[in-house]
């Protein structure tokens, strides 16, 4: 009875210990796996004071953006003398644009109180039809002049610094007179009228006088041709 009874004690400490046993080696051999680490959610917080602040506390529209508005209306139109000088014709060069000034009339006659237009001469030369009506003044080499019925038909030369040669061509009835002494290769100060926004037909000298210099190819010979009008 004894030895059965020691039999099943036995039997169930083993047991026990074997269990026991087993919890030890899964964990030894078995580790549990690490919970993945939570994922990162940004968390905004908007405060309160910051948006009450913010937002006016009269809803009635502001009457300052109005009173500019007014303020611009009531501001000079510019004249389109004004705008040309800001925007002067397209040329071969801009280096020197051209300018606007307010010519008085002389007493004598001749150029009128119109704005005269000064500056390279590439500028015109680049693009002649923009011109059309406008008084304007440069330096050109004179080449021929001559007689043709009711005045004189200049032809003057403008040599770019691309070294192009442009061609001129002034008509005149009242101001070089009945001998004028122009010379081959020198240079005139010369305003005239564009009429037609061309080099080669209507333009009308309104002006001319010496500068003193010359090209180095000048001869000094007188630029008017012999001969009588057409």
């Amino acid at each position: 009875m004894n030895f059965f009874r020691l039999r099943i004690i036995n039997t169930l400490l083993l047991f026990m210990i074997g269990i026991v046993l087993g919890f030890i080696l899964k964990d030894k051999f078995y580790p549990a796996a690490k919970p993945p680490a939570p994922a990162y959610s940004p968390s905004y917080h908007v405060s309160t004071e910051v948006t009450s602040a913010a937002q006016p506390e009269s809803e009635e529209p502001a009457q300052e953006p109005a009173a500019e508005a007014d303020t611009e209306q009531g501001q000079e139109t510019p004249s389109p003398a004004a705008s040309a000088e800001r925007a002067p014709a397209a040329g071969e060069d801009q280096a020197e644009p051209l300018v606007i000034e307010a010519s008085p009339a002389p007493a004598g006659g001749g150029t009128s109180g119109r704005a005269v237009f000064r500056g390279s001469p590439e500028d015109f030369f680049g693009a002649p039809e923009t011109y059309v009506g406008r008084e304007i003044e440069m330096d050109l080499q004179m080449i021929t002049v001559k007689k043709v019925r009711g005045g004189w038909r200049l032809n003057l030369v403008h040599s770019g610094r691309n070294k192009n040669i442009d061609y001129l061509y002034l008509d005149d009835t009242d101001q070089l007179g009945d001998k004028p002494d122009l010379r081959i290769g020198y240079v005139y100060k010369v305003r005239f009228r564009c009429g037609k926004g061309e080099t080669s037909s209507g333009n009308t000298l309104l002006a001319i006088s010496p500068t003193g210099e010359k090209a180095a190819w000048a001869t000094g010979l007188s630029a008017v041709e012999s001969g009588s009008g057409d």
